[in-house]
């Protein structure tokens, strides 16, 4: 059920180790297993950062202080061979740091950014991608933007039918964007769809204070990218269909399902139900039941693909009942299924039905009750229950901020965290 080439194996996991004659639904996780992260060589590519910083009046005091410490520790972690440049942006956009290596220059640089006015973000995200798109010497580099607000675009471009195209054009030319969305005030449904044609990182902050962290954590992505724009495919056997993906994710018009970037020592995952149907007069003792490709740019800019097969035997029903699940693809079903779950509650408080909200919630916390023990079953059990305070308190708003980003990070199998920022609780 494997196929292996180098260090990266994409595989098959069923439920089972069977399927039933007379017909059954199977669970699955499609995985695409990277090497682990003491095998990443330690001479990374270089990286080049625009980082993009709101200064618009509602970022005045604290939040402001703490964007620009952080992207000058950003500044002390890079390399000489590292490029980084710095906007802000209100209703104007200034080039803070042009594109160049890391220096004290542009420590100073980003400590003297005043706050302003309005909020043109997407003419902010819009320079800092340009600065990457338009530098020559960038051939060997990872290039990404890293856009930080805390509040509603009002200036430019503002619609997400806009903004997220000219987004996705960035990222084919190889350029990624992550989002920061920080309060309670920001417009989360455009960080989302920015993050996700940007195939970057979507992170909610209630706390300025974390986003040392959050900067750091976005260099060591990129340290660890083995690739980007990873998309699956599933083609069924005859007899089978897919009758429901457990990620919060919907495949494209072309049936690739896109997960985003591929780093080492992370294990992108898809989480499946097959229905299979019964054999008829076959007498078949093993069945493929689907191959999935999968599909990636190497960090060299060469096309990466692989292929497996999902092969079982088939028996008999008495003895298919007998079989063991496998507990690994039990818990990453029902972690899938939270998530899924968050995403419905964030409609259901769209369309102005807190009551149906909350229910959803606490069916997803609900559904951890009979759930092994694990740390990542504790996590999510944490999780849900920051979300029902939050729910509890009528802090509706924030807790929908928190659901989407939860959400958008466990569907590509990357760390989630609290509403303070934190990914180690």
């Amino acid at each position: 059920m494997e196929s292996r080439l180098q260090t990266t194996v994409l595989s098959t996991h069923p439920e089972r180790p069977a399927i039933c004659r007379e017909g059954c639904e199977l669970d699955a996780l499609i995985q695409l297993k990277t090497p682990p992260l003491a095998g990443v060589s330690k001479q990374r590519k270089p990286v080049a950062i625009a980082v993009v910083i709101d200064r618009s009046g509602s970022m005045a005091g604290p939040k402001l202080k703490a964007a620009c410490a952080a992207a000058q520790q950003l500044v002390r972690q890079l390399t000489p061979a590292d490029r980084l440049s710095v906007i802000s942006f209100d209703d104007q956009v200034r080039t803070v740091v042009p594109l160049s290596a890391p220096s004290e220059a542009a420590i100073t640089a980003i400590g003297r950014i005043r706050s302003g006015g309005q909020t043109a973000l997407f003419d902010g995200w819009r320079v800092g991608m340009e600065s990457l798109l338009q530098a020559e010497e960038l051939t060997g580099h990872q290039k990404r933007v890293v856009l930080l607000t805390d509040g509603q675009a009002n200036a430019g471009l503002t619609r997400r039918s806009e903004v997220a195209p000219l987004v996705g054009q960035a990222n084919e030319q190889a350029i990624s964007t992550s989002c920061i969305g920080l309060g309670e005030d920001y417009e989360e449904r455009l960080l989302t769809a920015m993050a996700e044609a940007g195939a970057g990182n979507l992170v909610h902050l209630t706390s300025p204070q974390q986003l040392e962290a959050v900067f750091t954590a976005e260099l060591e992505g990129l340290n660890l990218t083995l690739g980007r724009d990873l998309r699956l495919r599933l083609n069924l056997a005859e007899g089978v269909k897919l009758k429901q993906i457990h990620n919060p994710l919907e495949p494209g018009a072309d049936s690739w399902i896109q997960l985003g970037a591929l780093q080492a020592g992370i294990t992108p995952t898809l989480a499946v139900r097959l229905q299979i149907a019964p054999e008829d007069q076959s007498q078949e003792q093993v069945r493929d039941l689907l191959t999935v490709e999968a599909q990636w740019i190497h960090v060299n800019d060469q096309p990466e693909q692989r292929e497996a097969v999902m092969r079982l035997p088939v028996v008999e029903v008495e003895e298919w009942r007998a079989l063991p699940v496998d507990p690994d693809v039990q818990r990453e079903v029902l972690l899938q299924q939270t998530a899924k779950q968050r995403r419905r509650a964030m409609e259901e408080l769209d369309q102005g039905d807190s009551t149906q909200m909350l229910y959803s919630v606490q069916a997803a916390l609900h559904s951890l009750d009979q759930a092994q023990s694990s740390p990542e079953i504790d996590q999510e059990r944490k999780l849900l229950g920051e979300l029902l305070d939050l729910i509890s308190t009528n802090k509706l708003s924030l807790a929908r901020k928190v659901m989407g980003t939860q959400s958008f990070m466990r569907a590509r199998g990357r760390k989630l965290r609290n509403q303070e920022g934190h990914d180690d609780f």
